[in-house]
């Protein structure tokens, strides 16, 4: 098997590519049997491969130095052609749509790929393809911009990914010290980053107005192919959250402060419980892994070591490469390919396993005819990262010194819970701005202080520097590239959490759950696979206020150091 570092590349010649695309789709859609019209689609499926399998590897190789001149290019050369490309897609979503054949395509590739081509459908027109070209422009330039943000330290200017240890030190001054540098960091961009989501507002405001819909909100539930739940579910669900989990995560994060002797815990003090010391995971987390998937489940075992194998991942620190983590198929070599800068802190080993999540989902669809298969929408494919987040629990001895598991699933469990409402807060301000695009700079700022104010109350900065004017969303790449993506990591972490909660019972259970998951995730909508594989749906009244009630009952407090 070829390494992902030999893996060649070349520049898509689109013409050429359009040509083939367009002359498969006729087959398809002339096909005089449901025979012919499956192989047609199949070969339409091959066809589709090319292009992801191309701009993976360059925005792999982008990514992991965006200073890089040829895919810097590629890359521009790809946020040029893909609204071409999604004009290829939106025919073909219109084909199947029209197929005679649609109920027999529905016992292979299950209900949801036609109600996902009707959404997506309703998100494209050829009249957006210059505003499409515009906006994945400016999206490509959040990314670089972050990836060059520099830190002004002692030891000198340094990539702001490497200060992560130093922000997350047992000392406390340290901390404190290092916060202020992150966010003097991040506040020398301040006005490039108002401009740039400016930009992106209104560019998604034309979008939006030439598909005839009322907000680009709209246009984003289309985007993220939301079958099973509407705009009104989120907006309960959203008021659920702030009625009943908000004041259970305030009692934590007061609990936590107590428990610290501090008169005011501030946002870098979050991550730190009684007596200061944090969990150290291992520097070698590639190797020390494998233990932990070999004894998981054969089928972990076999994928992990394909994986290290193959060298489908890259982890290392550098200049030039992007803050963040990623997990993406490369279709033409079945291989998922695992993206994170890893610096041995607790955050850095649960990306790793949420990433490798990821990672698993794809590996065990790699088998299926079509790719439909696997393009779930992103609500079940963050439970698949955010479920193996927690199913790794009783093989942390591998990655962790034995006496620090109880404080890292301490840590993990309270960050658990206190994302939700972060999460809400992204979503409630993204539908804002959407639906008024013509907010000024200063009016974003301070609907993310009012939104703080009412998710995250316990939120508190001691700098003047960036955080505290309502900045903080401006780090959240999902802002400015995926819009309205947010809220599916909220409802899959609640699913995690529930999984987390059935494996703690009996951990068969959970693990044949999970990859009930894994198997109808592409096949059906949200709903339906999570309560076909026996969790309940985040939107069923009380399961947000139980769920709140069974993390907070089971932290333990003397591990904290307070009295309940």
């Amino acid at each position: 098997m070829i390494k992902f570092q030999d893996v060649p590349y070349m520049r898509l010649n689109m013409d050429r590519f359009e040509q083939k695309f367009r002359s498969q789709l006729e087959e398809f859609k002339h096909a005089k049997s449901f025979g012919a019209a499956y192989y047609a689609l199949l070969g339409l499926d091959r066809i589709r491969d090319e292009f992801s399998t191309l701009a993976v590897i360059c925005e792999a190789r982008n990514t992991m130095d965006v200073n890089d001149v040829f895919y810097k290019e590629e890359t521009e050369f790809f946020d040029r052609v893909k609204p071409r490309y999604e004009a290829l897609e939106n025919e073909m979503n219109e084909a199947l749509l029209e197929s005679p054949y649609q109920k027999e395509f529905e016992i292979h590739i299950g209900t949801e790929p036609f109600r996902m081509a009707a959404l997506h459908k309703e998100s494209f027109h050829p009249e957006i393809m210059e505003e499409l070209k515009q906006e994945n422009e400016l999206s490509s330039k959040y990314s670089e911009m972050i990836a060059n943000l520099k830190a002004e330290t002692e030891e000198g200017v340094v990539p702001l990914s490497k200060i992560g240890t130093h922000m997350g030190s047992e000392d406390r001054n340290e901390r404190a010290k290092y916060a202020a540098i992150w966010e003097k960091s991040f506040a020398s961009a301040g006005e490039e980053l108002d401009d740039l989501y400016d930009r992106l507002v209104k560019v998604r405001d034309r979008i939006a107005k030439k598909l005839g819909k009322k907000s680009f909100t709209e246009v984003g539930y289309c985007r993220m192919g939301r079958t099973s739940y509407t705009r009104k579910d989120i907006v309960s669900f959203r008021e659920e959250v702030k009625k009943n989990l908000v004041p259970v995560a305030q009692r934590l994060f007061e609990k936590q402060r107590q428990a610290l002797g501090v008169e005011v815990l501030y946002h870098y003090d979050e991550d730190i419980f009684a007596g200061g010391k944090k969990p150290q995971p291992t520097q070698n987390i590639l190797e020390d892994f494998q233990k932990v998937y070999r004894e998981l489940s054969p089928e972990t075992r076999v994928y992990y070591e394909e994986l290290l194998k193959c060298e489908f991942f890259d982890l290392s620190m550098r200049p030039g490469k992007i803050m963040g983590a990623y997990s993406n198929y490369v279709a033409q070599y079945h291989m998922p390919f695992i993206f994170e800068t890893y610096h041995a802190t607790t955050g850095a080993l649960k990306t790793f396993a949420h990433e490798t999540g990821h990672g698993f989902h794809s590996y065990t669809k790699r088998g299926e005819p079509f790719s439909f298969s696997g393009a779930c929408s992103s609500d079940l494919a963050e439970i698949h990262s955010m479920g193996m987040e927690f199913l790794v629990w009783p093989y942390l001895k591998y990655v962790l010194p034995e006496e620090e598991i109880a404080s890292y699933c301490y840590i993990h469990l309270k960050n658990a819970l206190s994302f939700i409402p972060y999460g809400c807060a992204i979503d409630e301000f993204q539908e804002t701005i959407y639906d008024h695009p013509n907010l000024s700079v200063e009016d974003r700022k301070d609907l993310w202080k009012q939104l703080e104010k009412q998710y995250m109350p316990w939120k508190k900065y001691d700098t003047d520097l960036f955080l505290s004017k309502g900045r903080a969303w401006q780090r959240q790449t999902h802002v400015y590239r995926w819009p309205f993506y947010y809220i599916d990591y909220v409802l899959a972490q609640v699913c995690a959490l529930e999984l987390h909660f059935m494996d703690q019972e009996n951990h068969e259970t959970a693990w044949n759950c999970y990859k009930k998951i894994l198997e109808y995730s592409g096949q059906k909508g949200f709903k339906e696979t999570i309560e076909s594989a026996g969790l309940p749906s985040p939107f069923q009244e009380a399961v947000i206020k139980e769920l709140a009630q069974s993390v907070e009952n089971s932290i333990s407090w003397e591990l904290m150091g307070a009295e309940i």
